[in-house]
């Protein structure tokens, strides 16, 4: 195996098992509801509440990355995913499981960022958007796993020994990134920056194009973590499907996003010749139509339906990331890609977070989730008017 797939392939197996235990949460929201005394809106909360680790997190540890160097942030941000796992398992209340899954997603604020500017590092420029798009498969790939393991082991063990191993799985992925882990040869010297020209932080801050990505995605991600925090719970007290079952919807899903991430990067770097708002664009058509379909998905619903629809939205509800974390290195150059990344993750860590809560506080409110779910829908439209704003030049760095 060459080096740059031996790397390749440990990012990749970091991202995944750094998914399991927080991606699968949802597939056993209602043993935790039923343990805790959790209301709707609670039990479908874990993902934001996980994901406001990132978003405080995201944008600083990029900086760390371009400052520090990739392997001690990698290393570090699985450790902190491992302990925050760990420490939830032994939660006693709703309120110190949220306080423990933030405390867990600042590790993946610190993961994320960290193995793109990686993946960045170590692929050839025409296959950028395809490469971190193989990484980006991680979160789908967690979430499969996560979905078809938790509930399996919850029903035998419990939920916390389920959640237990899952923290164990991340452990194991920051031993390994310790001993495998080294960056890639460097490149020939480069003319050194202007004097007096701004610090990385500043510029990435600074960039208009930069903000506008990051504000149009974020609302692909909180339909994203909609989808998942509340696709068992809707397929449970909805449609009626017991939780080993409606599970399965959810795995397939995510199977759907493994194939859409890298799917979303090969039209960008070949069929659209580098262009990045293009696939992006396709992604929130259909994302949108998806979740028009499922706001009439009720009782009685088959599982050819039900089977087309987790699909369809897996790959393109899920299936666009790879091509945003290219997108946004990309606007930064090399010098920034690792702050530029860690900009994008916190605005869409940010609607991770809020989009589940005002979803769950609005179904809990009007007693459906049909309304919810085209409201859901009207937000990507909004979000697909942003994004034409946003100035694409030709392939960067």
């Amino acid at each position: 195996m060459s080096p740059r797939a031996r790397i390749l392939a440990l990012i990749l197996g970091a991202q995944t098992v750094a998914n399991v235990g927080p991606l699968g949460l949802p597939a056993i929201a209602s043993l935790v509801q039923a343990n805790l005394g959790l209301t709707l809106a609670q039990a479908g909360s874990f993902l934001p509440a996980y994901y406001i680790g990132p978003a405080l997190m995201s944008l600083p540890a990029g900086t760390l990355a371009d400052r520090w160097g990739v392997k001690r942030v990698l290393v570090l941000g699985q450790a902190v995913i491992a302990l925050g796992l760990l420490a939830v398992s032994a939660s006693t209340s709703y309120a110190m499981l949220v306080v423990l899954m933030v405390a867990a997603g600042f590790g993946y604020g610190m993961l994320n960022p960290t193995s793109t500017k990686a993946v960045m590092a170590w692929a050839p420029p025409g296959r950028r958007a395809t490469l971190v798009g193989l990484k980006q498969v991680g979160l789908p790939f967690g979430g499969v796993v996560g979905a078809a393991l938790l509930p399996a082991l919850a029903v035998v063990l419990g939920w916390r020994p389920a959640v237990v191993i899952s923290a164990a799985l991340v452990g194991l992925g920051a031993l390994a990134t310790l001993v495998v882990y080294r960056d890639p040869p460097p490149e020939p010297a480069t003319a050194p920056a202007a004097p007096g020209r701004r610090g990385v932080t500043a510029d990435v801050l600074l960039n208009r194009d930069l903000w506008l990505l990051a504000v149009a995605t974020g609302v692909f991600a909180a339909m994203q973590t909609v989808w998942m925090a509340f696709l068992v719970l809707y397929l449970e007290t909805v449609v009626g499907l017991p939780l080993l079952v409606a599970s399965r919807y959810l795995a397939l899903a995510q199977l759907g996003g493994m194939a859409g991430r890298v799917l979303f990067g090969m039209l960008s770097d070949r069929l659209f010749a580098g262009q990045r708002r293009a696939p992006l664009v396709l992604a929130g058509l259909g994302s949108t139509l998806a979740t028009v379909a499922m706001a009439w998905t009720g009782a009685g619903a088959g599982p050819v339906w039900l089977t087309a629809l987790a699909l369809v939205f897996g790959v393109v509800g899920i299936g666009w990331n790879g091509v945003q974390h290219t997108w946004m290195a990309e606007l930064a150059g090399p010098r920034a890609a690792g702050t530029a990344v860690g900009l994008g993750l916190a605005v869409s860590s940010l609607g991770v977070t809020v989009g589940p809560l005002v979803f769950g506080q609005l179904v809990t409110a009007a007693g459906s989730y049909r309304g919810p779910w085209l409201g859901l829908a009207l937000s990507m439209l909004g979000a697909l008017g942003v994004l034409a704003l946003v100035r694409e030049p030709r392939r960067g760095f």
